[in-house]
């Protein structure tokens, strides 16, 4: 699904692909082939079948996009994690054939890891993405609902894995989505999150990837600015709500507002 949303996604028939729990060995063995063919990482950055299995046992689902031969197409996967003493949903991966991004799998992906959290009683579910990529700014913030409160500095090193850009840091945000939030359940509703009145604005680059086709320098000097901007309005106690686009001017922005109870453990109140 895509909401109307046709900037950033194009929407595919349902029945074409297959959500479900990734539950057995061959499954994960095809979580293990496409993670090699999407990222092209070597062996040592390509998580083993073991570990999945451990994952399973552990109840943190991995869900995988069939299509209607049975291929996987895309997958999504989730480790335990502990914040402030609660137990939460990692979702460690997430990837989609090439040809087939943009078409809604990605978002079903998640909706299915969400209702398995709303069943066990996990109340957020984080995850980490690079800033300066819009499309993942817009589908997190404002398909989803998440919100960011949390960057962290070259958050996997330089030069570590074939997945990552070569000669850059690799800076990260972290996602929260609290899936049973008014906000959260605004934004699956198709209302897209509005701050009426933003604390501050952190602007970056519609397609980084045009950018770093361009000028490698250029590129890192957009990292380095979202870098200080976010560092020093997320440390004021703001946190990102929102994410709007200017095609004219070929930015994106992202929308710093209050925090609020509804982003907090204590809002909810759960057995696991």
């Amino acid at each position: 699904m895509c909401g109307g949303r046709s900037l950033y996604c194009t929407a595919m028939a349902e029945e074409d692909v297959t959500i479900s729990e990734c539950v057995s060995i061959d499954n994960f063995k095809q979580c293990v082939e496409l993670e090699r063919a999407i990222y092209e990482d070597n062996d040592i950055g390509v998580m083993p079948v073991r570990l999945y299995m451990i994952s399973k046992s552990c109840n943190a689902p991995t869900f995988g996009a069939f299509d209607k031969t049975g291929r996987m197409v895309g997958f999504v996967h989730t480790m335990i994690a502990l914040i402030d003493g609660h137990v939460v949903y990692h979702s460690y991966t997430a990837a989609v054939l090439e040809e087939l991004r943009h078409k809604g799998i990605g978002y079903r992906l998640k909706l299915a890891q969400r209702e398995h959290a709303l069943k066990t009683g996990v109340p957020m579910i984080v995850w980490s993405f690079d800033p300066l990529i819009s499309r993942n700014a817009h589908t997190n913030i404002n398909k989803l609902g998440a919100i960011v409160r949390r960057y962290s500095v070259n958050h996997y090193g330089e030069n570590i894995s074939t997945i990552f850009e070569s000669g850059l840091p690799t800076d990260r945000i972290f996602a929260e989505w609290w899936i049973g939030s008014p906000h959260a359940l605004s934004a699956l509703a198709g209302n897209r999150p509005q701050v009426d009145v933003p604390l501050a604005a952190v602007t970056i680059p519609d397609d980084i990837n045009a950018v770093r086709a361009r000028s490698l320098e250029d590129h890192r000097k957009w990292r380095l600015r979202a870098r200080e901007d976010l560092q020093r309005e997320l440390s004021s106690g703001a946190i990102i709500r929102g994410f709007v686009r200017d095609p004219e001017k070929r930015e994106g922005r992202y929308l710093l507002g209050p925090d609020e109870e509804q982003f907090h453990f204590d809002a909810y109140c759960f057995d696991l």
